[in-house]
């Protein structure tokens, strides 16, 4: 941990060339493939009026006595999401997982999402996965990048996971459930402007657009690149016939968990006669409301005091994600659903340490939480004075 941090700061000292941004004026432009979430714009498959719109109008026509509408969240994690791999892979076994109409993944939960929204045997691929890796088959550090790259390291092995994992198969496969209503997204951070940016795969996998394969793997990479370890992804955008590039990193800088179009008023955008029974399941690849140590900085150095500020940034961030979720479901009457890593689970590695023992074991545990019965959190208090109490 100390390497990277380390390395990290050495980055901040040192530059590197990147390809054309954007002008000020087409910061905010969208490249191909990604969610306009204007719901008064109904031009694109990719405006959320048609993308997500489309899904719900597809249930209440389609099957009108069954209103039920569920939502599946998979967050950010790293390494951890071996306990969400593992928990899935028991609530399918154990029968009592429903058919999710929407899948949204951030992050390590991006790289699980395909597989769950397809489901079946294809669950079976996310456990394989995260009980057989190491931290050698995601990326392996390489130092002298410092001196001229974006990362500390090389992640050449988790593209070419990814290239191996997502295939034309799969692809059409993510296609034929689009046609079918069903949606899933994918989240990434678009670090020029700092906003989250949502991807319809289903929409992209049900294209003619002949890089559609390169692209969906690409969205799944940015989604999961931690910053200053991994490197960014470039995302193309045209503005004024001009190519210019966005760089794209781990979702979960913005957004730990995510679901889109959640303070919308879809029976009235729609003109929906018949209201759905809409449920939204959060699965969290982390401990919720994570118990600090009672034990002080061991010193003030820059470094100790980094590493103190980058870890309750990153618990805020996680705690907010998954109250605004609440808060949402809350004033739309939606159920709401929550777990997450218990409290009694020890984590005895960082979300960048890929050990192929700690996965399992956190593997296992997950299972053995989701083929009994789920306590699901209902409900969610947020007072950020005594979060931690």
């Amino acid at each position: 941990m100390f390497k990277i941090y380390l390395a990290i700061i050495l980055l901040v000292f040192v530059g590197c060339g990147r390809k054309p941004a954007p002008p000020q004026e087409a910061y905010n432009l969208l490249p191909w493939g990604a969610v306009n979430e204007d719901t008064s714009q109904d031009s694109s498959i990719f405006d959320l009026k048609n993308s997500l719109g489309s899904s719900l109008i597809y249930k209440v026509k389609t099957d009108p006595t069954n209103k039920q509408y569920n939502i599946l969240a998979i967050s950010g994690g790293g390494s951890h999401g071996a306990y969400g791999a593992g928990l899935l892979d028991g609530w399918y076994q154990s029968g009592n997982m429903p058919k999710f109409d929407v899948v949204t993944g951030i992050s390590t939960g991006s790289i699980i999402s395909s597989f769950v929204f397809l489901g079946s045997k294809n669950i079976d691929k996310i456990a394989k996965l995260y009980t057989s890796i190491e931290t050698s088959d995601i990326y392996y550090y390489n130092f002298f990048k410092i001196f001229g790259g974006s990362s500390i390291s090389s992640t050449t092995p988790l593209k070419n996971m990814i290239k191996r994992e997502i295939t034309a198969d799969l692809l059409e496969k993510v296609a034929q459930q689009y046609k079918k209503g069903r949606r899933l997204y994918v989240g990434t951070t678009n670090i020029d402007t700092g906003h989250l940016v949502v991807w319809d795969m289903t929409a992209i996998a049900s294209s003619s657009n002949k890089n559609k394969l390169q692209l969906y793997r690409d969205i799944i990479y940015a989604s999961s690149a931690m910053p200053g370890v991994f490197d960014p992804q470039y995302f193309e955008i045209n503005y004024r016939g001009q190519k210019y590039y966005q760089l794209h990193i781990d979702g979960g800088m913005n957004s730990y968990v995510f679901m889109v179009g959640l303070f919308e008023d879809w029976n009235k955008i729609l003109h929906l006669k018949n209201k759905l029974d809409v449920s939204i399941y959060v699965l969290a690849n982390r401990q919720y409301r994570y118990k600090k140590p009672t034990k002080p900085l061991k010193d003030d150095s820059a470094l100790s005091i980094l590493i103190g500020v980058s870890e309750n940034s990153m618990d805020l961030l996680f705690d907010r994600s998954v109250y605004r979720l609440y808060t949402a479901c809350q004033e739309n009457g939606y159920r709401f659903y929550y777990t997450g890593i218990d409290d009694n689970v020890t984590l005895k590695a960082m979300p960048h340490q890929f050990y192929k023992d700690e996965m399992q074991r956190l593997f296992d545990e997950g299972f053995k939480k989701g083929s009994t019965k789920i306590d699901w959190q209902r409900k969610i208090d947020f007072n950020e004075v005594n979060k931690h109490k």
